[in-house]
């Protein structure tokens, strides 16, 4: 008998319990349900490293997506939804947002960083450490590398980091390097602060043996030989520097045409000059003429 009571009253307390919990489920979402977005607080982690949105551009963004959470119930709000839309935008590296517990919608976001700006033909864009690329625009300026060149999937620009890296860090190469120039994945270039010559990296590998080789051949070679003596030094080989010489052409004067030259001078004046030298012989033969007589 007492076995069954025990049963009994094991089955009202479980079922109380699951009452409980539902009936506090069912109040907390009603509660939830009825408590609103206070409003929304944007914190850009980096906006004194660089400047390409403000809070007010990315609140204005989410009323033009009619994302903006505020005066929202919070059970309606869909962060992720919210969070992914900031995230696309081509400014953004990071964005994480969530409610606090006062009930405000937080957006903590971090602006794309760029490491290096990308001219190809008409189009110029920033690219960071991760490949996300940043149309560059008119309205703002980043001090980093510059690249001249076409990249695809197949070989990204972030192939070149690692090198401008190790320039970067370098205050002699930070000096020499001036802009970079991609022909292609095995035709690295760069446009150095000496004038006269471009240097050919080769692929953007083993660039520290590379380098040191350069600066030997700058001391021993360019600074006997002179500066401007290759047009091109290519550092693509193992063990060797490749210098191409400039090709030095004569100086010699163009044939005279007069049918091509406005200031030639007419067939009436050629003549006349042609008179005078004959003049001129003519007197000087007279003279020393006179001068045998009287000798």
């Amino acid at each position: 008998m007492k076995t069954v009571l025990k049963k009994i009253l094991l089955c009202i307390s479980f079922i109380i319990v699951v009452g409980g919990i539902s009936t506090a489920a069912v109040w907390a979402d009603m509660q939830a349900r009825s408590r609103l977005c206070r409003g929304v607080r944007v914190h850009i982690l980096n906006e004194q490293q660089v400047q390409f949105v403000t809070k007010q551009s990315i609140l204005a963004a989410l009323d033009k997506a009619q994302l903006n959470p505020q005066g929202k119930p919070l059970a309606e709000i869909d962060t992720d939804i919210i969070e992914q839309y900031i995230a696309s935008s081509e400014f953004m590296e990071n964005v994480e947002c969530y409610i606090d517990a006062h009930n405000f919608f937080v957006i903590e976001a971090s602006q794309l960083v760029p490491v290096l700006r990308v001219f190809d033909g008409n189009r110029s864009y920033y690219v960071n450490r991760e490949g996300k690329c940043m149309s560059a625009a008119k309205s703002y300026h980043v001090d980093v590398p510059v690249v001249e060149g076409h990249f695809s999937r197949q070989w990204p620009p972030t192939k070149l980091i690692p090198m401008l890296d190790y320039v970067a860090a370098d205050k002699a190469l930070n000096q020499l390097v001036t802009m970079w120039v991609v022909r292609d994945s095995c035709n690295v270039c760069f446009v150095p602060s000496i004038r006269g010559h471009i240097v050919n990296m080769g692929s953007p590998t083993d660039y520290q043996s590379k380098f040191a080789k350069l600066m030997k051949f700058y001391k021993d070679v360019l600074s006997v030989k002179g500066w401007e003596t290759y047009t091109e030094i290519s550092l693509k080989w193992n063990y060797q520097v490749v210098g191409t010489l400039r090709n030095k052409k004569p100086l010699t004067e163009p044939d005279y045409d007069p049918d091509y030259d406005d200031q030639a001078p007419d067939v009436a004046s050629i003549d006349m000059e042609q008179l005078k030298r004959e003049d001129s012989i003519a007197s000087a033969s007279a003279n020393n003429a006179k001068l045998k007589k009287k000798s």
